[in-house]
């Protein structure tokens, strides 16, 4: 089979069932030679990000799950064929479709992990909103509504919902669970909208996937999954209101469960205004913020830990400074205060822990602009890819990020059959520069330092090197020291001889000069590894090839060439074979045919396909030998794929 592009632009998962009916027994074809079978090696502390892409062309929906490893930096894409009639869109033309999507989102909901997609597409006459669920449990996918509006979503809460009727403007929410409206007209609010201080909301909600729904008139409640009335909240909007008496305008409100903030403008001119934000804390009062300038915005952390203001000078397009100021809000201290990285109004604060937050800022041009990760106790700046980080927000995580601060893109170092294991942070890319732990880095490679006040040194075997005022190039956060990869790891043999970036990771394969050595990087050690191996076709039978008799193996179990086995027992195969009528699947020593499954069943294959669920008495021990048929004289590969565990979310 073809090593070609097994990159497809699609975005959920799913299957097609064909009939059991399909698969025949049969004795008449003979193979030769052995294979061998394992035991799968399971972790039971994997930290895993979840993404997931789609796309509907010809007569299908395609669905890719990729899941990402934040302990070796490896990614896994998992791709399934759908072929129901009744899953493509109504007015679908069997073309292939170039239309927009939205983003996907990856959600954990009361019923398990879930993934959504809003797809939009027109033809001549009209345009229409689809939105898909896929189940990553059960391996399915869902059409949930279908029409002319467009579809917004809210996965966390199980709601979604639109803006307009006919044209009108009139939103409608209906409940993920039973595709029913549940309100009409009124407004959603989530975490942001109280983290930005748009809102006020009690009782304080206790987690941080939330809903609000309140009517025009703020009656409001909590949401429960699904749309389902919660109990009763009280909100208020913290629009800045004015006052004709004493000719300012303010915003007050209880930040936390003691303390208490007023925010107030007057004497605005030229483009400026008096501004003073004052606390209140024990009936005590504290003014932190009095002086004049074009815009004081106010963020509050989730737990109501952390205020953060923002000062700005001037307005919109004609901005001059921006300035942050965090207070903690146990002592009303002033912790940290900086200048923004970029001239641009702040437009909003996306909080990834209690520590960490990322200020959204206005850009009319936001690619060329990276926002910047701020970690609050260590008084660092990240900076982020913005197309990456607007893409991370709609994935969905295993683990919490305790001692993970760079949440996105983590780096796989490989060399040789080894992979570097990381027990904090991966290795990450910045500005250029691939950032490596150095604790784990050099003891996967056997390296001694030696780290002094204005000098690190290395030595590995007869190698040595050293980095001169470390200071500048070592990154510490969260007591986990970092060094960019650079002429002090090739002076100690270690080269990157190829890189390949996927979105999600990125992949580092260091050649070795120590390679076969004691000093070289410990293979990753397998019990059973996926293979491919060439064989004859003669006669009816078939036979292993004589001349091409290495095989070819996987760094993984379930997956070799594009050929992959689900874990529901279906096989999917990426490239595209419309020749292929049907699979063979075999003896594990090659014997003779177990077995068979038509494909003619399947409308189109040229993208890839989907089987149904293969009997349970084709695999032995959990091990898969399956052919693709090819005619007499013609050669084939023979894949021996071994059957991954149920899905699991939080195993990679």
């Amino acid at each position: 089979m073809s090593r070609g592009s097994k990159w497809l632009i699609v975005s959920l998962v799913s299957i097609f069932i064909l009939s059991m009916s399909q698969f025949t027994v049969s004795a008449s074809t003979s193979i030769t030679q052995t294979a061998q079978n394992a035991e799968r090696s399971i972790s039971s502390t994997d930290r895993v990000q979840h993404n997931i892409r789609f796309a509907i062309r010809g007569t299908e929906v395609t669905v890719t799950t990729l899941r990402t490893s934040f302990d070796t930096g490896e990614l896994k894409e998992n791709e399934y064929h759908f072929t129901d009639p009744a899953i493509l869109p109504r007015i679908h033309t069997g073309l292939t479709t170039t239309s927009h999507q939205y983003d996907p989102i990856v959600s954990d909901t009361p019923a398990g992990l879930k993934g959504y997609i809003t797809y939009y597409a027109t033809d001549d006459k009209q345009h229409y909103y689809v939105l898909y669920e896929y189940d990553y449990s059960s391996n399915t996918l869902r059409k949930v509504h279908e029409g002319e509006n467009r579809i917004h979503l809210e996965p966390q809460i199980g709601i979604y919902y639109t803006i307009y009727e006919k044209n009108v403007p009139k939103s409608n929410y209906y409940s993920m669970v039973t595709g029913k409206k549940v309100y009409t007209r009124g407004k959603l609010l989530l975490e942001r909208d109280f983290t930005d201080t748009k809102y006020v909301v009690s009782p304080i909600p206790q987690t941080r996937n939330f809903g609000v729904y309140c009517t025009d008139t703020l009656d409001c409640h909590y949401l429960e999954y699904g749309g389902i009335k919660g109990k009763k909240a009280k909100v208020s909007d913290l629009w800045m209101k004015p006052d004709q008496k004493t000719g300012l305008s303010t915003k007050a409100f209880q930040v936390s469960a003691d303390v208490h903030l007023n925010v107030s403008q007057g004497n605005t001119r030229d483009r400026k205004s008096d501004w003073t934000v004052v606390v209140t804390k024990n009936g005590k009062k504290t003014t932190l913020i009095k002086e004049r300038v074009g815009y004081v915005q106010s963020f509050i952390s989730p737990e109501r830990k952390t205020l953060v203001l923002v000062t700005e000078n001037g307005l919109d397009s004609k901005m001059e400074s921006s300035k942050v100021q965090v207070y903690d809000l146990k002592t009303l201290k002033r912790i940290r205060s900086y200048d923004s990285p970029y001239r641009a109004r702040t437009e909003s604060i996306q909080w990834i822990t209690e520590d960490e937050y990322i200020i959204e800022q206005y850009f009319s041009n936001p690619g060329s602009y990276p926002p910047s990760l701020y970690v609050i106790s260590e008084n660092k700046h990240l900076k982020l890819n913005y197309g990456t980080y607007s893409d991370w927000k709609k994935y969905w995580n295993s683990f919490q990020f305790s001692n993970v601060f760079f949440p996105m893109e983590p780096v796989a170092i490989k060399s040789d059959q080894g992979v570097l294991e990381y027990k904090g942070q991966p290795t990450f890319y910045m500005e250029g520069q691939h950032y490596v732990p150095l604790e784990e880095f050099t003891k996967a490679f056997h390296i001694q330092y030696n780290l002094g006040k204005d000098r690190l040194t290395f030595t590995r075997g007869q190698r040595s090197s050293s980095v001169n005022q470390p200071s500048k190039q070592l990154l510490t956060l969260y007591n986990q020291t970092f060094i960019p990869l650079g002429q002090w790891s090739k002076d100690l043999g270690l080269k990157v001889s190829e890189t390949k970036a996927t979105g999600y990771n990125k992949q580092l394969s260091m050649s070795d000069e120590e390679k076969g050595t004691d000093l070289a990087m410990d293979s990753k050690i397998l019990p059973f590894h996926a293979r491919a191996r060439w064989m004859d076709r003669v006669g009816e039978s078939y036979q292993l090839d004589p001349v091409n008799t290495r095989p070819m193996e996987s760094a993984v179990p379930d997956r070799i060439d594009g050929v992959v086995l689900n874990f529901d027992r279906t096989l999917t195969i990426s490239s595209s074979k419309d020749s292929i009528t049907e699979l063979l699947f075999i003896n594990p020593d090659y014997t003779s045919v177990l077995g068979k499954v038509s494909l003619t069943d399947i409308p189109e294959r040229k993208w890839g396909f989907s089987t149904a669920k293969i009997p349970e008495n084709m695999l032995q021990d959990g091990v898969l030998n399956v052919i693709v048929p090819v005619k007499e004289g013609k050669s084939t590969m023979v894949y021996s794929l071994k059957l991954p565990e149920p899905f699991d979310k939080n195993k990679f």
